[in-house]
């Protein structure tokens, strides 16, 4: 019989009691644990989320800005002229955005958004399930999630950053309501081409506003961003037509479109505007140079953010004008470039025009890719002038197949212009040449072209409107594309005869008028002696007006060294020329150098009676609010008085109507102006004027001094692109004249009676100087008679310049004083004043609109 081991024995009664508790209430315990770590836990997501960094990033949302393309606009404030732009981006608010663009993102990129709160957990599980059983890969991120990656987040594709999307969009959901974050991803999403958000992108593809584009456009747009560069219809048609159909079709499923709506919608090809093929490329306009000026003017007065702001700059370019300037210009140097150049068969390939490190081999690619800024829009009209891309010479043939975007043209030995060349040996594959279009076939995209030269000579041409400064139109250079540099503003140029009117309008201020008669004896500085166009070293004595008219250098000469150099050099001051008159007789005839610009700008002075206005290319500049941040304030600088400058137009017509410049009366308006020609032909200018605008052209070679031709002066080289351009310009405007000068002040009466005393007092001592000398000659006594003109200057000496303003110029320490004769005036005072000196005025200076004084 066993014995029970008395160890073994029921638990005590209060043990037994507490494991009852224990069972009872450990459910419980252990559901409040879990509730207050649970609610631990929410604390600190909660503050993590109110308080972490991606909080305040997504709160700054509320004044984000997005970058915005800055506009440039015409005088008539409506015309886009440039546009600067590092995204291409026009935001819409929420209301503006079409309905059937919102359908058309929903339906392909999240048709659950208005139902979640950033994260869609009913899509990511049906995600995981699908890619699971059907081995595909698909994404889940919501609308909100993408915006969240578009704005804050890197493209890896990464665990860590995947969460991190979820914790921003979940930010963004808390911070914003649906329209607005439907708002942000409609500004802000690439769709390929340049374009960020829908309304640059219908603009690019479809040339219209985002309001008016149709059911398939919109399906088309909202399928680009999973993969721009895949997915653009620009990069790959084909796949881009596929993704806007699944996208119609799923616009039917989710019942945003009805099914015969879709079907007819995915009937219709993709139809873009040429323009979407050059989008990042630079558009070869007439309006380049003007639009690369106020981008310089705007990122040194606002920064490097201008192709950010969103600013709207309003020009005063005029369109017409700038388009006529262009026009002209260039015509102008092929005329130029064909009657002295000759055929030089020199032109660029794209294997170096393409090639990072030397030249790249020409492939079937690379023609295929290659784009000029001529091409844009493929917008091509007769008697324009092209760049052309050869693709194919046929040697067999004796032709040549040329590319103009997505034309095309043939050219045989017929189509070689005045080369006199044969296409099957002008030509390689890759060269890049220029021709004149003859007829435009647009049905089948060809052209007929004549081969033409790009001038290696070079010009620039610009217009102002005296009465207000406003640039009207600005050409620096024959191709703006090739070369950049504005020889309208930045080319320092010696300007010839186009000096002159400074001169003369000393002589005017100083007492001088019109009929008074200036000495055109031979004169000498050390080495240095000028001479006229002819090569004479001295000329007869005539009166201010004919010296001018017919731009006589030796008079110009006297006259600056009897009016005073320091006079002549305050005077050049006062036109506004910056850069200091050098020193020297020779800067009588033009050898300051100075940009046309300026030179434009102080002759605006002469038929706005004497006041000249601070030129300027910009009117108003507002910020993507329309709020203005600069508007022009007027700046005018008095340089002379109305006398003064009516008496020089009324000699500066002379120009025109029997001097250098006759042909200007073909502009069929009254005009005054001067012509300019350099030493050994190198630069040619004209300046000329009506009542409202003054126009200047110069015309050289840009890198270095070489001569044009001994033929070329500026009534043969510049004025004839003057005439083409106002003649064109003025055509339709009422035709002004000039207004005659009113009577001599007193102030320049009574200097005008001191120099005709003065002049009375040299000639006689030149007359008792002759007598002298011919006493000594006979050692008998001579009547007292006044001399011919023949003996008090010397016979022209011939000469292979034509403005004298080479050699030394060095001046003597007491230049003699030249012979001047000029009409006797009646004075009732018998008794001469005391010899006073003559009188030099300075401009008042005035306070330019950058705080600067200009004499």
């Amino acid at each position: 019989m066993a014995v029970k081991d008395s160890r073994i024995s029921t638990p005590p009664p209060n043990l037994a009691k507490r494991r009852s508790i224990l069972r009872r209430f450990w459910l419980p315990t252990v559901l409040l644990l879990a509730i207050a770590a649970g609610g631990l836990t929410g604390i600190v997501l909660a503050y993590e989320l109110n308080y972490s960094r991606a909080a305040g990033e997504v709160a700054s949302l509320a004044s984000y800005r997005p970058s915005e393309v800055t506009r440039v606009y015409a005088d008539d404030g409506k015309t886009i002229i440039g546009e600067f732009a590092l995204e291409r981006r026009y935001p819409l608010k929420y209301e503006q955005i079409p309905q059937v663009m919102k359908n058309a993102v929903l339906a392909v990129e999240d048709v659950r958004f208005y139902d979640h709160l950033g994260i869609d957990p009913v899509r990511i599980f049906g995600v995981l399930w699908k890619n699971a059983t059907t081995g595909s890969r698909e994404g889940g991120s919501t609308l909100t999630q993408q915006l969240a990656k578009r704005l804050f987040l890197s493209p890896e594709q990464t665990y860590t950053r995947k969460i991190n999307e979820w914790v921003v969009a979940l930010q963004i959901e808390r911070f914003y309501t649906k329209n607005q974050i439907m708002e942000m991803y409609a500004n802000n999403i690439f769709l390929g081409a340049g374009a960020y958000g829908v309304e640059a992108a219908a603009q690019t593809y479809f040339g219209k506003q985002a309001k008016d584009l149709t059911i398939e456009e919109a399906a088309l747009l909202a399928g680009i961003p999973k993969a721009p560069s895949q997915l653009s219809p620009t990069v790959n048609p084909q796949a881009a037509r596929e993704r806007r159909d699944l996208v119609l079709e799923l616009m039917a499923k989710n019942g945003f479109a009805s099914p015969a709506e879709v079907e007819a919608a995915k009937a219709k090809p993709i139809q873009l505007i040429d323009t979407a093929y050059y989008p990042a490329q630079l558009r070869s306009s007439s309006f380049n140079y003007p639009v690369e000026e106020i981008r310089q003017y705007l990122e040194e007065k606002y920064t490097t953010r201008v192709a950010q702001s969103g600013l709207s700059v309003y020009s005063t370019i005029n369109v017409e004008a700038q388009k006529k300037a262009h026009e002209a210009l260039r015509a102008g140097l092929r005329v130029y470039d064909r009657g002295h150049s000759g055929w030089r068969s020199v032109r660029q390939n794209i294997a170096t025009v393409t090639g990072d490190r030397g030249a790249a081999p020409v492939t079937a690619q690379l023609l295929a890719n290659y784009k000029h800024p001529d091409w844009y829009a493929n917008d091509f009209e007769k008697d324009a002038y092209l760049t052309g891309l050869i693709t194919k010479v046929d040697q067999a043939k004796n032709e040549a197949t040329v590319r103009f975007g997505t034309y095309t043209a043939t050219v045989t030995a017929k189509e070689m212009g005045w080369s006199g060349r044969q296409p099957k040996s002008e030509f390689k594959v890759g060269d890049l040449a220029e021709f004149k279009i003859k007829e435009v076939n647009e049905g089948n995209h060809t052209l007929k072209v004549d081969l033409s030269q790009v001038p290696e000579v070079d010009g620039a041409i610009m217009s102002v409107n005296a009465r207000n400064g406003e640039i009207v139109a600005m050409v620096g250079g024959y191709d703006f594309t090739t070369n950049k540099f504005n020889n309208a503003t930045q080319a320092k140029r010696q300007t010839g005869s186009c000096f002159k009117p400074f001169v003369y309008t000393a002589a005017v201020e100083w007492g001088l008028t019109p009929e008074s008669v200036v000495s055109g004896a031979p004169i000498r500085r050390g080495p240095w002696q000028p001479h006229n166009y002819d090569g004479s070293l001295g000329g007869g004595d005539v009166p201010l007006k004919t010296a001018l008219a017919k731009s006589m250098n030796i008079q110009a000469v006297h006259l600056l060294d009897m009016v005073g150099i320091q006079t002549g050099a305050q005077m050049v001051r006062r036109f506004g020329i910056t850069e200091p008159m050098a020193p020297y007789l020779p800067s009588a005839l033009g050898a300051t150098e100075v940009p046309l610009d300026q030179m434009v700008s102080a002759y605006s002075a002469f038929p706005n009676k004497g006041v000249r206005h601070q030129q300027h290319l910009i009117r108003r500049v507002t910020d993507r609010d329309g709020v203005v941040l600069e508007d022009w304030e007027k700046t005018t600088y008095k340089v002379m008085s109305e006398y003064v400058a009516l008496t020089m137009v009324q000699m500066m017509r002379g120009v025109v109507e029997g001097g250098t410049a006759v042909a200007a009366q073909a502009v069929g308006v009254q005009v005054a102006g001067k012509t300019g020609t350099v030493n050994d032909h190198t630069d040619v200018w004209f300046i000329g004027y009506t009542p409202t605008y003054v126009t200047g052209v110069w015309m050289g070679y840009q890198e270095r001094k070489k001569s044009l031709g001994r033929d070329m002066t500026g009534g043969r080289g510049a004025l004839p692109i003057f005439v083409d351009f106002m003649k064109a310009y003025l055509k339709d405007k009422p035709k002004e004249t000039f207004e005659k000068p009113p009577l001599m002040p007193e102030d320049i009466k009574e200097l005008y009676r001191q120099r005709m005393r003065e002049m009375s007092e040299e000639r006689q001592a030149q007359y008792a100087l002759l007598r002298g000398r011919r006493r000594d000659d006979t050692d008998l006594p001579l009547a007292i008679t006044e001399p011919k003109l023949e003996q008090i200057t010397l016979p022209p000496a011939i000469r292979d310049s034509d403005d004298g303003t080479g050699g030394d110029q060095s001046t003597d320490s007491a230049p003699k004083r030249p012979t001047v004769l000029a009409p006797r005036v009646a004075d009732g005072d018998d008794t001469p004043p005391p010899v006073t000196r003559p009188r030099e005025v300075d401009a008042q200076k005035k306070k330019g609109k950058k705080g600067s004084d200009e004499p």
